[in-house]
C-alpha cells in the first residue's frame, strides 16, 4: 500500500509539472564536471561528465597524503588514482541516454607498513593494507526533454542540496525517477529514490567525520570488521535499498519521495526541498539568499537556512530529530572574499545516512553542526592574487555536542575545532592542483587519548 500511495501521489504531481510549460536548464549542475569547449561563445564551461553531447567526458584524479598526526587517529598515508568517465547522446529529438563509470586504485605510494591508512580514499571492505584492491561504481540514465520539462530514470548523482557532499574519487550515486519543470516562474521537481550506492569518501563520512554518530552522511558500517562477514556491512559501489542503509531489522522503508522548488525573484533566491523517507523520517530543508551589489567586483551575499527533521521510526526517535538553523554572510571585495557563518542545532542529532551536507560551517573533516545541542561558528578568508591562483584559510569552532559515542564509550570531552589552509592553482581550464593542511581537534579528544589531526594532502585533477 505504501508503494501504491507514493505512485499515486507522484502521478498527480508529475501531471501538474508537465502542464506548467516554460524553459528549463537542459543539464543539472553536479559535483563531477568537466570543462567542455563550446563554439560561440568559444570558451570552456563546466558541465556534468554525463552531458548528452555525443562525446566522452571525465577526469583523472590523484589524492596523496604526505603526513598526518602520528597518534593512531589521524590518517598518515593513502595515495590513490581515480577515474570518472561519462558518455551521453541524443538518439532522437528529446530522447537522450548515457552511462557513467567511476573507479579508484592504489597509486603504489601508500605506505602499507602504516596502520593509519585513509581507507576513505579506497573502496575496499576490509581495513587491511593487503586489501587495497581497485574499486568502482557505475551509473546510467535515460532522459526525455520536452518543451519546459524533463523526465529521467537514472542511476547517477542526484541534484539537490540534501545529496551534495564532498568526494574523493567515486561519488554517492542514487537510483531514481525524476521529473523537472517550470512552475510559477521557478524550477520544480518530483522524484522517487529507491536505492543508493555509497562512494569512496562515505567511509570517512561514517568514521573520521561522523565519528560513528550517524550524523556525517553515512550510518551503516562500510567495512567487514572481522573479515568473514559476521556483522552486517555495506559494500561501497553496490546499490542498496533505503531500508538497508540503517541498522538491520529497524525499517522496511520503500524509499524516498522528494519534492523540490527553487525560484529567483530579483536579487533574492530561495529553495525548499522535502525528503519524505518512508518509515524513517521527513527532512524539510529551506534556504534563502539575497545579494547586495556594492560596485564593480564587490558584492555582499546574505543567506539563511533551516533543516527540520521529524523522525517516524521508534528505533531512532530518542537520539535523532529536531531543527538546525544557520546564517552566513559573504563579502567579495575585488580579489578578497570573507565569509562568516553560524549554525545551531537543538536537542537530537540529525540522522544523516544518505550523504547530506548543506551546512555553512562544514569543514574538510568536520560536520559537527548536525549533532545534538551544538553552536557552530566558521570564518573563511579567500585571496586570489591571480585569476588561476587562490589561497584559502578557514577556522571553525563547534564546541561540544551532547552525543555519547558508543564506539569510544565516551561523552564529548573537548571543544571541536578545525583550521584548514588551502592553495588552489589552475594552470589551465582542465587541470587543477590543490594542496591543503587540516588541523583538527575531535570533541572526543582527551588527556588520555589523542584524537587530533594535522594532515597534509595533495589533490590533482585533469578533466576532459
Amino acid at each position: 500500500m505504501k508503494n501504491i500511495n507514493i505512485i499515486a501521489l507522484s502521478s498527480v504531481v508529475i501531471s501538474e509539472l508537465l502542464m506548467a510549460g516554460g524553459k528549463i536548464t537542459s543539464e543539472p549542475k553536479v559535483d563531477i564536471t568537466a570543462p567542455v569547449y563550446t563554439k560561440a561563445p568559444y570558451r570552456y564551461i563546466q558541465k556534468p561528465i554525463t552531458v548528452d553531447d555525443g562525446s566522452f567526458h571525465g577526469y583523472l584524479r590523484a589524492h596523496h597524503i604526505f603526513d598526518g598526526a602520528d597518534n593512531g587517529f589521524d590518517k598518515v598515508t593513502g595515495s590513490t588514482l581515480g577515474i570518472g568517465l561519462g558518455y551521453g547522446m541524443e538518439i532522437t529529438s528529446g530522447l537522450k541516454v548515457g552511462a557513467e563509470f567511476y573507479g579508484v586504485m592504489d597509486s603504489g605510494l601508500t605506505d602499507t607498513d602504516e596502520t593509519a591508512i585513509a581507507y576513505g580514499q579506497f573502496m575496499n571492505t576490509i581495513k587491511s593494507p593487503n586489501e587495497l584492491d581497485a574499486g568502482y561504481a557505475w551509473g546510467a540514465h535515460i532522459r526525455y526533454e520536452g518543451e519546459g520539462y524533463k523526465v529521467q530514470l537514472a542511476r547517477s548523482q542526484f541534484k539537490s542540496p540534501m545529496t551534495k557532499t564532498q568526494i574523493t574519487h567515486v561519488p554517492n550515486l542514487y537510483e531514481y525517477a525524476r521529473v523537472d519543470s517550470k512552475l510559477f516562474g521557478g524550477d520544480a521537481s518530483l522524484s522517487v529514490i529507491t536505492k543508493m550506492s555509497y562512494g569512496s569518501r562515505s567511509a570517512a563520512d561514517w568514521g573520521i567525520i561522523g565519528e560513528f554518530t550517524g550524523t556525517g552522511g553515512m550510518y551503516a558500517i562500510p567495512f567487514d570488521v572481522d573479515g568473514v562477514g559476521t556483522k552486517p556491512y555495506l559494500e561501497r559501489g553496490t546499490y542498496y535499498g533505503i531500508d538497508e542503509t540503517l541498522k538491520a531489522g529497524t525499517t522496511d522503508s520503500n524509499g524516498m519521495l522528494v519534492l523540490g522548488y527553487e525560484k529567483k525573484i530579483g536579487k533574492f533566491n530561495f529553495k525548499i526541498w522535502d525528503f519524505f523517507i518512508d518509515d524513517i523520517a521527513n527532512n524539510l530543508y529551506a534556504e534563502g539568499t539575497y545579494k547586495y551589489p556594492l560596485g564593480k567586483g564587490k558584492v555582499l551575499k546574505l543567506s539563511g537556512h533551516v533543516w527540520n527533521q521529524d523522525i517516524s521510526n521508534a528505533a531512532y526517535e530518542d537520539l535523532y530529530g529536531g531543527t538546525m538553523f544557520g546564517a552566513q554572510a559573504i563579502l567579495k571585495w575585488g580579489s578578497v572574499v570573507g565569509k562568516l557563518a553560524y549554525e545551531t542545532k537543538d536537542e537530537g542529532g540529525l540522522l544523516n545516512a544518505w550523504g547530506a551536507n548543506p551546512g555553512y560551517t562544514s569543514s574538510i573533516f568536520s560536520r559537527n553542526q548536525y549533532r545534538s545541542n551544538v553552536d557552530a561558528y566558521k570564518a573563511t578568508l579567500v585571496y586570489s592574487p591571480l585569476k588561476n591562483l587562490k589561497f584559502v584559510a578557514s577556522y571553525a569552532d563547534y564546541g561540544r555536542s551532547d552525543m555519547f559515542n558508543t564506539k569510544y564509550q565516551s561523552a564529548p570531552t573537548d571543544d571541536a575545532t578545525e583550521l584548514d589552509l588551502v592553495v588552489v592553482y589552475k594552470p589551465r581550464p582542465d587541470f587543477t592542483i590543490k594542496l591543503f593542511n587540516a588541523q583538527r581537534t575531535s570533541e572526543y579528544n582527551s588527556a588520555t587519548v589523542d584524537r587530533t589531526m594535522n594532515q597534509t594532502r595533495l589533490i590533482m585533477n585533469f578533466a576532459f
